[in-house]
């Protein structure tokens, strides 16, 4: 099991306001048993219970996350400090994961090209550091459309239009550049 997730799900166990702040969603950890803890979390804040190491363990199904120990375990791994590059290290493995999903899917459905590429460049759009939310990126937007985006560090392909519609290269991402071969008749 991630270690990253191990450390995510002690902190909030340690520091509890973290979980109102965090971007993580339960269904992007990959353990199974950890999504489920995690869903508990939230669960107990809505009904305005703690989800420190005590309240956790009166859960009726203990057992089936792993027991005190391993919940004493998890908040042995617990570093506040740390939690904002725990959270990205957790939704970049769920990019690259949901990235191999949807590359096993298209192979499977013999899926067009474009539509690969467009479904993989949805996760590449996805932010990680921004706690920003969707209305209020927009409202920025649209508050000031004149200004140019920010310059992006990228590598570039050599090829200015093509650095135009893409962005150039990022780092950490799936860049795939396909055409399909021009046709002429013959003479």
């Amino acid at each position: 099991m991630s270690m990253a997730e191990k450390v995510f799900l002690g902190s909030l166990m340690k520091a509890e306001y973290l979980l109102k702040d965090t971007v993580v969603q339960p269904e992007q950890l990959e353990s199974t048993r950890h999504q489920q803890l995690m869903r508990k979390m939230v669960e107990f804040k809505r009904a305005g219970r703690d989800i420190d190491l005590i309240s956790l363990t009166t859960l009726p199904d203990l057992e089936s996350y792993g027991g005190m120990s391993y919940l004493s375990e998890l908040l042995s791994y617990a570093d506040v400090e740390k939690f904002t590059g725990t959270e990205k290290l957790i939704l970049e493995l769920w990019k690259e994961r949901e990235k191999r999903n949807i590359l096993s899917v298209a192979a499977m459905n013999d899926w067009e090209i474009a539509k690969v590429i467009a479904e993989l460049d949805k996760i590449n759009q996805l932010k990680l550091e921004d706690h920003t939310s969707l209305q209020q990126a927009l409202a920025d937007i649209y508050e000031a459309p004149w200004e140019g985006q920010k310059c992006l560090k990228t590598a570039t392909t050599g090829i200015q239009k093509l650095d135009e519609v893409t962005g150039g290269f990022q780092g950490g991402e799936v860049t795939i550049v396909a055409a399909r071969p021009r046709w002429e008749k013959p003479t």
